[in-house]
């Protein structure tokens, strides 16, 4: 058996506690203080010595024996604003909860932490690693960036992981370039006059106005993006008027736009604004944009992916299943890809019987997934700083 995952398998037992106390007292958004005090306690005993560089964003310096280069291991530690609906004994006592698995992210380097620590004499540079706050809000990642979680010593590379639901345990996937879609957040307000409903003559209805871009905005989709790229343009809130015979004053619409590739970014973003700007003229009205989010596209370089998932795929035999792997939703750990070359692997733990998805009040992870996805940042930090060493 390999030597990360013979020795994550007897550490499987503590990681097991770290993911059981986050997610029974999850916390969300930016401000994570219990979640900090626990991580940094937990690396303070191992040896290392944790800094928290922004707010509830950790982290640590395992200084290899020889010099060499750097490469940083991620984990998102944050939980969703939301109730779970399950049975389990560790069931959160708080007004989050767990329900994208990043407590088991957090859990899992932790794991991987230790094992690099105990080999730290052996490596041939540094392993820096990265806990940080706000994944589900996409401030987390750009804020610890900010505060220079790629410098002193500098970053070379960069690696990532998440649990995933269409494959059991063990299971590995990955995807080459662009492979978690952008997303832009929007927040349109229409801003009309409200009149009497027996005389619409004399106000302009913005729910008439919202209508016409919600139409319009699915024709950016439907019409004008290439069948072949994928893009969705979701409207997820129309919010205006309380009554019947009240025309209001204002319209708000709510949605995302998610793509993977930039240029047909750019393009659909700009005639988002080009069909605002026509709807203004048109109806004699203003209209707010407001960003609500803007993320891009997480890229997994191709040479270093490939690198890496060589040697993750030495763990066990037939450990990786899909290689064309993309996921739709969208995650912070893009910013990180933008600066240094960067892979996002996909670790399965699904539960049989399971058949609902991330960021529902249902969902379960197996988290007999722990051993495995340590295993693998060791293994991939390991070989990777090792190889010319």
């Amino acid at each position: 058996m390999n030597e990360f995952l013979k020795r994550a398998k007897e550490l499987e037992g503590e990681m097991q506690k770290v993911r059981r106390h986050l997610h029974q007292n999850a916390e969300a958004g930016e401000d994570l203080p219990n979640t900090t005090k626990y991580v940094m306690d937990r690396l303070r005993e191992i040896g290392l010595e944790p800094q928290e560089i922004c707010q509830s964003g950790i982290t640590a310096l395992i200084k290899g024996g020889m010099p060499g280069k750097t490469i940083l291991l991620r984990a998102d530690m944050d939980a969703l604003p939301m109730k779970e609906d399950n049975d389990l004994p560790f069931h959160t006592v708080t007004d989050a909860a767990h329900n994208c698995g990043h407590d088991i992210h957090t859990a899992m380097l932790l794991g991987t932490a230790r094992m690099l620590y105990e080999k730290r004499g052996e490596l041939h540079g540094n392993v820096k690693l990265m806990f940080q706050p706000a994944e589900e809000v996409f401030k987390g990642s750009e804020k610890m960036i900010q505060a220079g979680i790629l410098e002193n010593p500098k970053v070379d590379a960069a690696a990532g992981m998440h649990v995933m639901l269409d494959t059991e345990v063990p299971s590995l996937n990955y995807g080459i370039g662009y492979m978690t879609s952008s997303c832009d957040g929007f927040k349109i307000t229409v801003n009309g006059v409200g009149c009497h409903g027996a005389m619409p003559h004399m106000g302009i209805d913005p729910i008439n106005i919202g209508m016409h871009i919600y139409s319009a905005f699915q024709n950016l989709i439907a019409r004008e993006s290439d069948p072949a790229q994928k893009a969705s343009l979701t409207l997820g809130a129309f919010q205006a008027g309380s009554t019947t015979n009240i025309i209001p004053d204002k319209a708000v619409l709510m949605g995302t736009l998610r793509t993977y590739d930039q240029k047909l970014r750019e393009t659909l973003v700009r005639r988002m604004h080009e069909i605002l700007e026509g709807m203004e003229k048109a109806f004699n009205v203003s209209i707010d944009y407001e960003v609500v989010s803007k993320v891009p596209s997480t890229y997994s370089d191709p040479e270093l992916t490939e690198e890496l998932a060589s040697y993750a795929g030495e763990l066990l035999p037939d450990f990786i299943k899909i290689r064309d792997y993309r996921v739709t939703p969208s995650d912070d750990f893009a910013f990180v890809s933008q600066k240094v070359p960067t892979t996002y692997f996909m670790i399965g733990a699904k539960v049989e019987g399971c058949n609902v998805q991330h960021h529902n009040p249902g969902v379960l992870f197996d988290e007999s997934v722990l051993p495995y996805g340590a295993a693998v940042h060791a293994q991939i930090a390991y070989r990777w700083l090792n190889r010319e060493g």
